[in-house]
This record gives C-alpha cells, structure tokens and sequence, in this order.
C-alpha cells in the first residue's frame, strides 16, 4: 500500500478518537469494518513477529555461512598442509632411506676395519715377541764379548809376562820378545774391539727397548681402537635399526597423509556446496523476511485506514495520544527556545557526550536536562492514561531518547542485562523501529515489532509514532510502544 497520511487524514483520526467516546448505533458495516481493522492489527502482529523469528533465523543463518565460510577456508588451508606434509614426509623418507644405506655401508667398512685392526694387533703381538727373542740373543752376545774381553785380558797378561822373560833371557829372548809384542798388540786390538761391540750392541739392545715399549704402546692403542671401533659398530648398529623404524614409520605416515589428503578434498568440494547452500538459503530466509515485514507494514497502514475512516475505536485513542503528544512536546521546545531556556543549536546539536563507564552506553545530549525536567511529566501522563501502553518518549532524528519513563530510567549497576532492561533512558535506540520513527516525517508511523527487552527476551511491541517539528525544522518523533490486545 503506497498511501501517504496527510494532516486531513490526523484530523480524521482525532474524530475518530472523539467518537470513541461517543454511545450511539453502529451499523452492521461499521461493526464488520471495526472487526475487520481488529482483525488486521492482530494479522499485523503475528505477521511482523513470524518476520522478526525470520528475520533473526536469517541472521545466525547467514553468521553460521559466515563461520562455516572460515571453516572451509581452514579446510583448504589444511588440505594444502597436509599436501606440504606429505611432501616433506616423502623427502624424510628418502633421506633416511639414503641415510640407512650409508649407514649399513659404513657399519661393513666399520666391521672391516675392525677385522683389519685384531690383524694389526696380531702382528704388534708377534713383532713383540720377536723383540723379546732378539733382545735375549743380544743378552748371549753381550755375555760373549765378556767372555773374549776377558780372554784379551788374559792374552795382554800373558804377553807381558813373556816379554818379561824375553828381557831376562837377553839375546836368546829377542824372538820371543817381537811374537810377544805381536800377542800384546792383538790382545789390545781384541779388546778395542770388544769395547765397540759392546758399545753397538748397548746402542742396538737400547734401541730394541725403545721399540719394545713403543710396540706395548701401540698394542695398547691398538687394542683401545678396536674397543672403540666395536662400541661405534654396536652404535651403528642401532642408528641403523632406528633409521630402518624411522623409515618404516615415514612409509605409514605418508600413506596414512594420502588418505588425510584425500579425504580434506572431498570435504572441501562438499563443504563448498554446503556453504553455496546455506548462504542461498540464507538469502532466502532474509527475502521472506522482507516480505512478511512488508505485509506486515501494509496491514498496519490498513489498521490507520481503518481507524480514519472511524472503526478500530480501541487503537484509535492510543494514536490521538500520539499526534497530541508530539504536538505538545513541540510547542515545549519552541517555548524553551523563545524564552532562551534552550538555544536552538542546543536543542539540533547531535555529538551527544558518552557517560563514562556505561553498559550499555548512555549518553548526554545538551538538551537532556531540559527533558527530563518538562517532558517527563508529559510522558508520565500518557503512560497512566491507558493500562496497554508500556512506555512512551520524545526521540531525536539520530533514534537517541534523552528521557523515557521513570520505570525504566534507573541508575545502572553492574549487571548489562539488568540494565538493558532497567536503564531505557539516556540511550541510542537505533534498530530498524528506531532509525524509521528517527526519519519518519508523515503525519502518522504504525510498526509492529518485538522490543529487545536483553538477555534475549523479546516483547511484542506495536509502535504509534507522530513527528516532531521546532520552527518548521524537523526535530524527531513521538513513540508510544503498546501492547495488541
């Protein structure tokens, strides 16, 4: 319906509120027509609910689409993981493949020479054992130039004594005397000879010690490196054995990643059609919305329809209310800015001041004083007037309510629930109702909704609003939230 109110139509309504109070005969037509315009607000009601559910089903929808949309992003980002790991899994099989051969190939040359060094120390045991044997031998040597060293002594005696003879016997003797020079001589020569024998032969068993303790010492060492070399083939050994496991495991692991591969694919091209799906019935879900609130907001311009043309006297009263009230509350302002109580830049200022320390926020508009001191009472007045109406207030053109009613315009506490509920005033009320009230500027707005009440309790709310005009400057609207009967 694409009906525009116009003042004429207000002025309709206000008769029709008057005949409210009015006891005369209704024909059958009015009375079918006063069912009719009952009948819709009721329609209007559960229509515009059903599209809040909708709609709020349509929201974790499309938030779920969003998580699951990152979900199978992390699906892909882990498929390409797992491929990255079976990547590296495959090199860390070959490597330790190669690895284990050349382990295998230095444990046999490990073994071989080992078998190489018992050799050496076989020959080190046996060049000892001839060192010990040839040490002896020059043992005997030595014990036989002693032997001829004596004998020269021996010889050198006897030659002096026989030239002691050749002396005495003058000139018989002078034979004798050169044969015994000639002893003397080879007894002296015997016995330098002795001295270098002796000599080469200390030099020589000198020598062979020497060589016999470096042969211990290389026995030792040998010995220690064949210790060594059986202790770094036992390490092998196992290094092998480990790098063979490692091997092994690297073999299940990659086929068990082949399997993790292909199952994350199948998942992504699954998870892919499901995210299409949800988001298309997302879409869907938020379409229907749409349209359930748009019969929902055409029922209720049928409802005002119903109430100018007279019928709907019930609803009819609450909405006179509303256009008085805006009425009253502009006059209130223009007033104020008259007598300088408001300038009206304060009254059109919108950087409203954050109260520190709120949840949730509240806000300080510099004409908050001014209302809540003049249009309290106003607000006061209509809320006792009609037991249905749950709450009324003045609402700038940026959906920011300077004052509600006292009930619920209490000081906050630590609780954001408790004063979401509890602390109405002061504060941005800017969801789809608010925001339409805020820039409605037709004579009269009727919206049925759920008022979000916090902690998740929703209240099924109908909303009556009337803009507000200072100086012909539009300045807001008058909300009255009711309960349908």
């Amino acid at each position: 319906m694409s009906e525009i109110l116009k003042k004429s139509d207000v002025t309709s309504i206000n008769e029709g509120a008057n005949s409210c109070f009015v006891e005369d005969d209704r024909s059958d037509v009015m009375e079918s027509l006063n069912q009719i315009g009952e009948n819709l607000s009721r329609v209007g009601l559960d229509v515009a609910v059903s599209a809040d559910v909708v709609q709020e089903i349509a929201a974790t929808a499309k938030k779920d689409v969003q998580q699951f949309s990152v979900f199978v992003e992390q699906i892909s980002d882990l498929k390409h993981t797992t491929t990255e790991i079976s990547d590296n899994i495959s090199k860390a099989k070959s490597v330790t493949h190669d690895a284990s051969q050349e382990i295998t190939a230095s444990q046999s040359t490990v073994v071989s020479t080992n078998e190489e060094i018992s050799n050496l120390i076989e020959a080190v045991r046996e060049s000892e054992a001839r060192l010990v044997k040839l040490n002896e031998a020059l043992e005997s040597v030595g014990s036989i130039t002693n032997v001829i060293n004596g004998i020269a002594k021996q010889t050198n005696l006897l030659a002096l004594n026989a030239t002691i003879e050749a002396a005495r016997a003058g000139e018989a003797g002078k034979g004798f005397s050169v044969v015994a020079n000639e002893v003397k001589a080879l007894a002296s020569s015997t016995s330098e000879a002795t001295m270098q024998i002796e000599e080469t032969l200390g030099e020589i068993k000198t020598g062979f010690d020497l060589l016999n303790v470096t042969s211990e010492n290389t026995s030792k060492t040998a010995l220690k490196v064949q210790n060594c070399s059986g202790t770094f083939s036992d390490i092998l050994s196992k290094v092998s054995e480990a790098m063979e496991t490692i091997d092994l495991t690297t073999g299940v692991i990659d086929q068990q990643m082949t399997t993790v591969n292909s199952t994350c694919h199948d998942f992504s091209e699954n998870s892919t059609e499901m995210a299409l799906n949800m988001q298309n019935s997302s879409e869907k879900l938020n379409d229907v919305s749409q349209s359930m609130r748009h019969v929902a907001d055409e029922s209720d311009k049928l409802v005002l329809l119903s109430v100018m043309n007279g019928t709907n006297k019930d609803e009819a009263a609450i909405i006179h209310k509303a256009t008085m009230a805006a009425e009253r509350v502009a006059v209130l302002f223009e007033d104020a800015v008259s007598l300088n109580e408001l300038t009206e830049e304060d009254l059109f200022d919108r950087e409203h001041e954050l109260v520190p320390n709120t949840d949730p926020q509240q806000f300080i508009a510099k004409f908050t004083d001014f209302s809540d001191q003049k249009i309290s009472p106003l607000i006061e007045e209509i809320v006792s007037s009609d037991e249905r109406i749950a709450w009324c207030a003045a609402t700038d053109n940026t959906a920011y309510i300077a004052t509600n009613i006292k009930k619920v315009s209490q000081p906050q506490g630590d609780d954001p629930i408790w004063n979401m509920a509890n602390c109405r005033n002061h504060r941005y009320f800017s969801d789809f109702t608010g925001i339409r009230v805020a820039k409605n500027q037709e004579p009269l707005l009727l919206q049925t909704y759920q008022r979000d009440m916090g902690g998740g309790v929703f209240v099924p709310m109908k909303d009556i609003s009337s803009p507000i005009f200072v100086n012909g400057r539009h300045w807001g609207g008058f909300r009255i939230g009711y309960t349908p009967d």
